[in-house]
Order: C-alpha cells, then structure tokens, then sequence
C-alpha cells in the first residue's frame, strides 16, 4: 500500500521505512504459529552451522549458500513468516484515527479514539516519553 485515505480528508502516505505513524501488529491467535514457524527454521539451521559440514550447510541453505551469509539467509527466511502472519496499522497523524489491516487482505477498518486527535501512539519516540525511556 502506498497511500490510504482517511475518512478525515487526510492522505496517509507510506513509500519509505521507519513511519512513526505505522506498526505491524501480530495478532495473539497467530503468535504461536509464528514462533513454531521460527523454531523449526532456526534448530536445523543451528544444527548444521554448529556441525562444521558444508555439504549439510548447502543442502540446508540451498543456492543462497554461495552468495549470501547465513544469518542474511534466517533473517529472510524470519521475516517472510513475520509478513505472512502481520497486519499492518496506520494512525492519522490529522484525526488520529487507527486503520487496522483485515487478515491479509488489502481492506482496512479504522477505529477512532476518544480524544479524536493524532497521539503518535504507534511512534517509538511517544512510547519512550510515556515510559520514562
């Protein structure tokens, strides 16, 4: 997605990284099935790495064994099941209004706060001021 419209008339634009007003949001329901997923990626992977053998280390990393690191390998492979099973979160940084991604479909729903005003509330820089950090 690179641009949502809010029912406010406010345009919300996402075509770059760190966006103080977007979160991902891991869903309870799905929180175990993701780290399952991590947990059977990482232990033969440490098995193998640990082992020394390169043969075993190529099977278990495929083509990438040649041309890319094994932790650049994990973290692609971590982070395509973190996508797989995240939603995505915008706040409105004119209404404040939350726009929670459905499943993984492309349709939002919004939910408004009861100040009905941008708190920065998916923003590190508030969370830190509200916990002293």
């Amino acid at each position: 997605m690179s641009k949502l419209g809010c029912r406010c008339g406010h345009v919300i634009v996402d075509q770059t990284d760190s966006l103080p007003y977007k979160a991902s949001l891991l869903r309870d329901e799905a929180e175990n099935g993701f780290w399952d997923e991590v947990h059977r990626e990482l232990k033969p992977l440490v098995e193998v790495a640990e082992s020394g053998d390169k043969t075993a280390e190529a099977q278990a990393f495929g083509e990438c064994a040649h041309w890319c690191s094994a932790a650049d390998e994990l973290e692609g492979r971590i982070s395509s099941h973190y996508i797989h099973r995240a939603s995505t979160v915008y706040e409105c940084q004119n209404c404040g209004r939350l726009w929670v991604q459905k499943d993984a479909s492309e349709s939002f729903v919004s939910y408004v706060p009861e100040s009905e005003a941008y708190g920065a509330i998916l923003s590190v820089a508030a969370g830190e001021s509200e916990h002293g950090n």
